[in-house]
């Protein structure tokens, strides 16, 4: 009875041993697989400005764990057939912010990936993408399996400039990311013969500036172009930075986001001149046609005035129903 019981401490040992010998031999193999994936990365990142250019097959690949370094990754679409305008506005910015990281001297293990749809149509699929630019940041993991965790850049929310971009990734890596824009010279030529041009003008107008600066015309002027950029959503593109214009899935240019937590660009100065417009409109009934001595002209000056009011208020409405259908009310269309 002792004799087996040697035994089989014995065999328990041995397979212990063996499983223990196993299990060494698969992290050893593990590290140096991982060892090779990050040298290809580097290597990758190192030729293309910090960008990996990734596929449906290289997308797996990168994202296999165990992975002791985090990748964001754009999804965008840049072939002409898409005509994706926000991924061609994107994607500069996000290269820029790779070019930076790629600069530093001292960086943690963090790669940036490029998927474009033409190439990884099976990927966006898989995470149920209908629509681009996305991007989506995976930390590092030691996990073997379970579906890689992800967080998502939400461009509503934060624009499309590069500098908020960086923010949200240097929080979300923990790491310190600045984006270094190339100097401008363009941009800087223009400033310097702009405000040249206003020296200029300073120095012809200085005589008569007492009699500028206490024209009430010119201060109505100014105090009501301030107001229509303000209503009209200036600020918040300023802060947003949102695009433009956006190119409709049938390829006609679009100029309305829809909902009224959105806007584009172009729309805004749509809502201003409209806004413009219907004041105008209010300051002549107002004060050029109780000026006006003839009765006839009067009485033509009130329907013309009125009858711009009316179209472009209604266009207003209509313009509030496209962005949102639900919007109950109208005018004359």
């Amino acid at each position: 009875m002792g004799r087996l019981t040697t035994t089989s401490l014995l065999t328990w040992a041995c397979a212990l041993v063996a499983i223990l010998l196993a299990i060494s031999v698969t992290e050893a193999n593990q590290s140096a697989d991982l060892a090779i994936k990050v040298a290809k990365l580097n290597d990758k990142a190192s030729k293309a400005k910090g960008i990996i250019e990734l596929d449906s097959a290289t997308f797996e690949e990168v994202l296999a764990m165990p992975r002791n370094y985090s990748m964001v990754i754009l999804f965008t679409a840049l072939s002409p057939q898409f005509q994706c305008a926000p991924c061609k506005n994107f994607d500069p910015e996000y290269k820029l912010t790779a070019a930076g990281w790629s600069k530093l001297p001292v960086k943690s293990q963090l790669y940036f990936g490029v998927l474009d749809f033409k190439v990884g149509q099976s990927v966006f699929q898989k995470f149920n993408m209908n629509s681009a630019p996305s991007v989506l940041y995976f930390p590092a993991t030691g996990a073997l399996s379970s579906p890689p965790p992800f967080d998502r850049y939400d461009f509503a929310k934060s624009g499309f400039q590069a500098e908020p971009f960086a923010s949200w990734l240097s929080a979300k890596a923990e790491v310190q990311l600045k984006v270094q824009r190339p100097f401008d010279f363009l941009a800087f030529a223009v400033k310097a013969i702009g405000f040249s041009g206003l020296l200029a003008l300073g120095h012809i107008l200085y005589g008569r500036a007492g009699k500028v600066m206490r024209s009430k015309y010119l201060w109505a002027a100014l105090s009501l172009f301030t107001i229509f950029v303000m209503i009209s959503g200036h600020m918040w593109n300023q802060i947003r930075h949102p695009p433009y214009t956006m190119t409709s899935r049938d390829g006609r240019p679009g100029f309305i986001a829809a909902g009224f937590q959105n806007q584009f660009g172009l729309e805004t100065q749509i809502v201003a001149v409209m806004y413009a417009v219907l004041c105008g409109a209010v300051i002549s009934l107002i004060s050029s046609v109780p000026r006006t001595e003839d009765p006839s002209k009067q009485r033509l000056a009130i329907w013309v005035w009125l009858t711009l009011f009316g179209i472009m208020f209604s266009i207003l409405l209509h313009f509030f129903r496209l962005k949102n259908p639900a919007y109950p009310f109208r005018l004359l269309f």
